[in-house]
């Protein structure tokens, strides 16, 4: 892996929340190259696809390619991309339109050459091996994409944790894939050596 992967919890980009972390993720790439910001989970929002450029603009250059730009348009964005920022929103739908366009081995291959691949949310969900989906009261585990060997809780807080450590902990299956969870406004950096947290009021973990 020679590029890097950033896991976020959660958080409204066009309230400031993630401000931190947005200021991380310009100093990774150098200015003016491609920022690739996929909106698919979120239905290709076209106010969510305006508030990553109001923040991200000044520094990249923002390219967001929607179902109506199609599979090459996205194939080639993602070969050009210095980042590769997977937005929040309902994951399958992510899942299903990346497996549909077979967009998997081009992010494996923009990894692999350095790009930088970012997830936010239902992003984080589909780049981690597993993860934990939340309705209402409810939980259950299911699989994303394996690029990070751990199966992941966003938007977590001290209920959801300690209900998501329990489902995990009796699937025995995963008891080699670390449960990593993350907080609001919290992300996870991970590298070839290690990982790190940032972003204010960090309180995320890795069991």
């Amino acid at each position: 892996m020679k590029g890097n992967l950033y896991l976020i919890g959660g958080g409204e980009i066009r309230n400031g929340e993630t401000i931190e972390i947005d200021n991380t993720l310009k100093t990774v790439a150098p200015k003016g190259t491609n920022f690739v910001f996929f909106g698919t989970a979120a239905g290709d929002n076209q106010d969510y696809i305006n508030s990553i450029k109001s923040v991200f603009n000044d520094h990249f250059n923002v390219i967001a390619p929607t179902i109506e730009d199609g599979p090459e348009f996205a194939h080639a964005a993602i070969k050009d991309a210095s980042i590769i920022y997977l937005g929040g929103g309902t994951t399958e739908l992510l899942l299903n339109l990346f497996e549909k366009w077979e967009l998997i081995d081009s992010l494996h291959d923009a990894l692999n050459h350095g790009t930088h691949l970012v997830g936010m949310s239902a992003g984080a969900q589909a780049l981690s091996s597993w993860y934990i989906h939340e309705n209402g009261n409810s939980m259950d585990l299911r699989q994303g994409w394996g690029f990070l060997s751990v199966c992941v809780l966003v938007h977590a807080n001290p209920n959801s944790i300690d209900r998501a450590t329990k489902l995990w902990k009796i699937n025995t299956d995963l008891q080699k894939t670390p449960l990593l969870t993350i907080e609001e406004t919290a992300m996870w950096y991970v590298y070839s050596t290690g990982m790190q947290k940032i972003g204010s009021q960090v309180d995320a973990k890795l069991a």
